[in-house]
């Protein structure tokens, strides 16, 4: 899988080394100092909570584990295809939030840039970048946290959804142990990707994120920021 197109993230480097490898998930990666851009690959589809091939569309489909940079959506009803968001019409962000105990904890922004009102829907897909710009598969848990998938979520030009994620940290030296310089997110039902922002609790570029061999958890999109897991 290839990613185009260099994304400009600087700063120092923040390694989120929050405790012990445990979770249930599983993955692998090396680290990078300067973050790619969107990359733009086809694969397998990960539906109802089933294991995905590397990278791909997201299908329809409920909670679950789905491996690979690949996006499963969550939707009972989806909307039309003409009207779903587009990758072109989206930025990714990811900030930073205060660890669960061991566990590391993230926002998922998915921000509407474009110049159209469109709908999303279910659980963002999420992948890892390596130092070559590559990506690496991360297992990525599904669970509709704090609520099932919407129906629908209309967002207009300048607005957001969001999703909660966490995950576990670990030791560089661990042969385990994803070092990554970026993160990806396939919007739901989509095949392309974005290379999101990440950005520190000290408002800072991150540039390094570990994660361990047993992956992310994501929660449901939703219209509104109170989607942080709290647990």
């Amino acid at each position: 899988m290839k990613v185009t197109k260099a994304a400009a993230i600087a700063a120092s480097t923040v390694a989120l080394a929050m405790g012990a490898v445990a979770c249930n998930d599983d993955g692998s990666g090396s680290g990078t100092a300067n973050p790619p851009a969107a990359s733009h690959a086809a694969g397998g589809s990960a539906s109802g909570g089933s294991t995905g091939a590397t990278g791909g569309s997201g299908g329809s489909g409920g909670a679950g584990a789905s491996t690979g940079g690949s996006g499963g959506a969550g939707s009972a009803k989806p909307s039309s295809t003409a009207d779903r968001c587009r990758p072109d019409e989206l930025k990714a962000y990811i900030q930073m939030e205060p660890p669960l105990g061991n566990m590391s904890a993230g926002l998922l922004k998915l921000a509407n840039v474009g110049k159209r009102t469109c709908d999303i829907t279910g659980y963002p897909g999420l992948g890892g970048l390596l130092a070559d710009n590559s990506q690496i598969n991360l297992n990525t848990t599904r669970v509709p946290y704090p609520f099932p998938p919407t129906d629908k979520i209309t967002i207009k030009p300048g607005d957001n959804a969001f999703a909660g994620m966490k995950w576990n940290s670990c030791d560089k030296g661990d042969t385990t142990c994803h070092v990554l310089g970026g993160l990806v997110v396939t919007p739901p039902d989509q095949k392309s990707q974005l290379v999101a922002e990440l950005t520190g609790l000290d408002n800072k570029p991150v540039i390094q994120v570990l994660v361990s061999s047993a992956g992310i958890t994501v929660g449901t999109l939703q219209p509104t920021v109170g989607v942080l897991f709290n647990s």
